[in-house]
């Protein structure tokens, strides 16, 4: 006590510098009208989300969607999940849209592009603006009568429901009601717009979702038509070629470096330039078909896509997971085939008013078919073209070093 009176008025500056410092950096209260979260769960938690309502398939033409977005595992990245969209009915009553409809009636099931994390981070943290009172006779003015538009999202512990109503104050602002709580949220219409425009176009059009680090082979076979082109890559490896990654520990830092099995000729900066080339490709143009189990055939989804049976790719292979010493897990299969082959009658594509030039690569994998840029299918070819040029130097080498030993004896 005697300690406190002697230093009292050192006391009383400490405190009052304390609750200055603690003013300064203390968050202050939002008001209303500003941006705030509505709730916050983590991302990991969320593990679908269910739409049933209006969808924008193209401009002015609307459908009535059912769709769900699910969370997957992703064996090559387990913290960077996989999310598959299920379509579940897809219809309209919009006369403009009746063919548009019926052409993406083909696409029941595909993975999602990078979009989709967004939405997921959306509802993980929703934001909203005002909280209002639900009145019952009101929801006709807030476009939630009958909850025409029904949003359900899945996590771990919980269920929420939502009502997704019309928008407001020029197209920036929506109504939404929590149907659990009871509460009208003015949210951001981009959050929920997201979830209106059409699903379709979130499809990943990689040839295989996993993502494009961590596949550490890659099967290829180069058919007899092309492979004619190559003579010493036929001669040494008969078309078959497997290019596997390892990883070098160089000191303080690691380096993936791939290489052709079997082929030390063969430069490892080819063999990662074929690999690189592969785990960057994007299907431009993809039809609007289901992705298929890797346990089927590529060539049922060749079948799916149009292709005629008797077209045959130029090259065919696989992307593969290597598990364990004996065992490979397959992410997908691949065939392109030369330009000038085309899908007859060609299925309808994924997104509207396509392009697609005379001389654009057909490619089907398990996970999507269409176009590639022409440009690709020449790339692949100039490709072997250097495992070629690679052998035949190799070749050389040879024949002058048994040419050395011959002048020696």
């Amino acid at each position: 006590m005697n300690f406190i009176l002697r230093n009292r008025v050192l006391l009383l500056f400490t405190a009052s510098a304390l609750t200055l410092v603690v003013a300064l950096f203390w968050p202050e209260a939002k008001k209303p009208g500003e941006m705030q979260k509505y709730y916050s769960i983590p991302q990991n938690q969320l593990e679908s989300i269910a739409y049933a309502g209006q969808m924008t398939i193209a401009d002015k033409k609307t459908a009535r969607v059912e769709y769900i977005i699910q969370r997957e595992e992703n064996i090559l990245k387990p913290k960077e999940p996989l999310y598959r969209i299920d379509v579940k009915s897809l219809s309209t009553t919009d006369g403009q849209a009746f063919a548009r409809v019926a052409e993406l009636q083909g696409a029941k099931s595909f993975y999602a592009s990078s979009m989709v994390r967004t939405m997921v981070q959306d509802w993980s943290e929703p934001d909203y603006f005002y909280i209002l009172k639900h009145e019952n006779e009101r929801d006709g003015e807030y476009g939630l009568k009958d909850c025409a538009n029904k949003l359900t999202l899945t996590f771990r512990t919980r269920t929420k429901q939502f009502c997704v109503g019309t928008a407001s104050q020029g197209d920036s602002r929506r109504y939404l009601l929590d149907v659990d709580a009871d509460k009208i949220l003015i949210t951001p219409d981009f959050t929920v717009r997201r979830l209106l425009n059409n699903i379709f176009a979130q499809r990943d059009q990689a040839l295989y979702p996993h993502g494009p680090e961590g596949a550490d082979l890659i099967e290829a076979n180069v058919q007899r038509e092309v492979l004619e082109k190559f003579p010493l890559l036929k001669e040494k490896t008969g078309g078959r070629l497997k290019l596997r990654m390892l990883i070098n520990d160089e000191g303080k830092k690691k380096i993936n470096v791939w290489h052709v099995e079997g082929m030390l000729s063969i430069k490892p900066s080819h063999a990662a330039e074929f690999a690189q080339l592969f785990n960057a490709l994007r299907v431009n143009a993809p039809f609007a078909i289901s992705a298929l189990s890797t346990e089927q055939p590529v060539a049922a989804a060749a079948r799916v896509a149009g292709i005629d049976a008797k077209a045959v790719p130029g090259l065919t292979g696989a992307i593969k997971l290597r598990k364990t010493d004996k065992q490979d897990v397959q992410l997908a299969g691949f065939s392109f085939f030369p330009p000038g082959v085309k899908a007859k009658p060609q299925p309808a594509f994924q997104f509207e008013q396509q392009l697609v030039r005379p001389l654009d690569t057909l490619v089907v994998s398990h996970y999507n078919a269409g176009y590639l840029s022409a440009d690709l299918y020449p790339r692949i070819i100039g490709i072997l073209t250097k495992f070629e040029s690679d052998l035949a130097e190799a070749k050389q080498k040879e024949s002058a070093e048994k040419a050395k030993v011959s002048e020696k004896k």
